[in-house]
């Protein structure tokens, strides 16, 4: 017999939502599979010269993309037949290919230059960081574009097979070069785009017999005026890069290739946040877009607000606790030695937070305007983080460049907001008192834990990163409960 909350927990496995968190929690627990693989078989030195492609690829998407995802979102999700959006994905999957050969062919010219951007630790061909580039933007651009189109329709369940499938394949493939003893950073790489590949090509045909079949499969093109609306998410997308993936080739620029696969691990670990914010944010830009199509600026705030403080509660402690246990976490991810971290992953995650609470402002700024005053804030504001990470890094090394990222979110957060509230937006994306008693708590729990820990004299990787968690875990869950307990208490009387 099931009871109330095992009912609770599976109507929230087959909502909307919880199929998004569980896409989100297959998503970076690939990730934890991959480092460890690719930084124990292969040396932490040769993953900092992977992760450093992949940023380099990753750069290139919001070019070629032209901001054609955030053109699809809101022609489908507002029009009244959202099948007809079906002819505007053709069209951006053929004209982002056309701008992904333009590319291929300028970088070939510039070979020697863009191989000068990535710190490897052994000789390769300039040709062959060229082709690799290409071929994985190229193909993350395009599943982006079909991942973009599924939000729209709010196909949740047929993202979550597409993403999923992807991960499982990219993971048995990856096992099977390792089992035979292939695995280098090439074949890591060809894996991952012959994947990605393989999953998109099964999707489109799928889609291309299902529309041929009726009237809604006529693919209309969308004019130009269509087109160029996407430029200014282009370059705020580009910006966004900067803040986000661009730190990369600064750290491996000044600090070398093993360094940057220990900034990459303080990275993956805080993906966590990222994981559980994105499920809350997915059908958020929808659903904004809908409310602010009828000029119903409060409900939108309303749903902005629940959604924010729901990240809040997740977020925080996930932060702290991380921060406390980034030395043996890293190290054990990279097989190398990691020291003095915390500080590090506590200023990269201060800027992963921040970057996710402005998320809310950014989607009504995005539903109301045209993207003009997106693309400048979210260029300077990231261009002056890129700045500051690059003054710093020589100087403070890699706590510097996590410095310059954080200037770079706070800022552009602080715009972000600003515009929104000029626009219409009323107030805040998160309730004052919850938030600060939140902050509180995690700030006393952590001095804590950190205390036990040194008098309790842990000793060895494991036993700090399995001693810290619980402990966090325990006395951040039993202030949680009590706090809960007065909450619901105070409701009911």
């Amino acid at each position: 017999m099931k009871t109330p909350s095992a009912r609770r927990l599976l109507r929230f496995c087959k909502s909307d939502l919880g199929l998004r968190f569980m896409a989100e929690a297959a998503a970076r627990g690939s990730g934890f599979v991959v480092t460890p693989l690719l930084s124990w078989t292969l040396g932490a030195a040769v993953f900092g010269g992977y992760t450093q492609i992949l940023s380099l690829s990753f750069a290139f998407v919001p070019i070629i993309s032209a901001g054609l995802g955030y053109t699809v979102i809101r022609q489908v999700a507002a029009g009244p037949k959202p099948q007809q959006g079906w002819g505007l994905l053709v069209f951006s999957i053929s004209f982002v290919s056309f701008l992904c050969v333009l590319l291929a062919s300028v970088m070939l010219v510039f070979s020697g230059e863009i191989n000068s951007l990535i710190s490897l630790s052994m000789a390769v061909k300039s040709s062959s960081v060229v082709l690799a580039v290409s071929a994985l933007t190229w193909v993350v651009a395009i599943e982006a574009l079909v991942q973009e189109y599924f939000r729209a329709m709010r196909w949740v369940r047929y993202s979550l097979i597409v993403q999923l499938s992807a991960l499982a394949l990219h993971l048995c493939v990856l096992a099977l070069v390792f089992l035979a003893g292939s695995l280098s950073l090439w074949s890591a790489l060809a894996v991952l785009v012959l994947t990605k590949l393989c999953v998109i090509a099964v999707v489109l045909i799928v889609m291309f017999l299902l529309y041929s079949k009726s009237d809604n499969g006529r693919c209309q093109n969308p004019n130009w005026r269509v087109l160029i609306s996407g430029i200014p998410f282009m370059l705020a997308g580009f910006a966004e890069w900067a803040g986000n993936l661009g730190d990369r080739l600064i750290v491996g620029n000044y600090l070398g290739a093993e360094v940057v696969a220990q900034y990459t691990a303080s990275v993956m670990l805080l993906s966590v946040i990222v994981a559980l914010g994105a499920p809350l944010w997915w059908l958020l830009f929808p659903e904004i877009v809908q409310q602010t199509h009828h000029s119903n600026y409060q409900r939108c705030r309303e749903i902005v607000q629940q959604r924010t403080m729901a990240f809040v509660e997740l977020g925080l402690p996930t932060l702290f606790l991380l921060a406390l246990i980034a030395d043996p976490a890293i190290s054990l991810l990279v097989n190398s030695n990691a020291t003095d971290m915390s500080g590090v992953v506590f200023l990269l995650g201060a800027a992963v937070f921040v970057n996710q609470l402005a998320t809310g402002w950014e989607y009504f700024i995005v539903s109301v305007s045209s993207g003009k005053r997106l693309m400048f804030s979210t260029l300077i504001s990231s261009l002056l983080g890129f700045a500051i990470a690059i003054y710093l890094g020589p100087s403070m090394g890699i706590a510097g460049i996590a410095l310059g990222v954080l200037s770079g979110k706070v800022i552009l957060a602080f715009t972000y907001c600003v515009l929104a509230n000029r626009n219409g937006f009323p107030g805040a994306v998160w309730e004052t008192l919850p938030s600060f008693i939140i902050i509180a708590v995690n700030v006393v729990v952590f001095g804590l834990v950190k205390y036990l820990v040194e008098i309790l004299k842990l000793s060895g990787n494991n036993e700090i990163l399995f001693g810290s968690a619980c402990l966090f875990m325990l006395f951040y869950g039993g202030v949680y409960c009590v706090y809960k307990h007065f909450s619901d208490s105070g409701l009911q009387s």
